[in-house]
């Protein structure tokens, strides 16, 4: 189960990469089944090729600068439809 700060770090997350990509869907966002304490989320992505790169481009920096300032681990995959 999440803690209450994996779940705020995380929605923030999800809010911050909305704001930017409207298109993206949120699936879920759960404990990782392998690793204790991190956190993965499941988005289904732009269609647009260059879109869903720069998804992954910003997220992978927002996930790093929550990694170093608050050490949680958070993964975000892509779901389909």
């Amino acid at each position: 189960m999440l803690n209450p700060e994996q779940k705020e770090l995380s929605e923030h997350l999800y809010s911050s990469l909305k704001e930017q990509f409207p298109s993206i869907e949120l699936v879920e966002i759960i404990d990782c089944p392998f690793e204790e304490g991190d956190v993965w989320m499941r988005i289904i992505p732009p269609d647009d090729s260059k879109q869903k790169s720069q998804v992954s481009n910003m997220a992978s920096k927002m996930v790093t600068d929550i990694l170093m300032e608050y050490g949680h681990d958070i993964l975000i995959t892509y779901a389909s439809r």
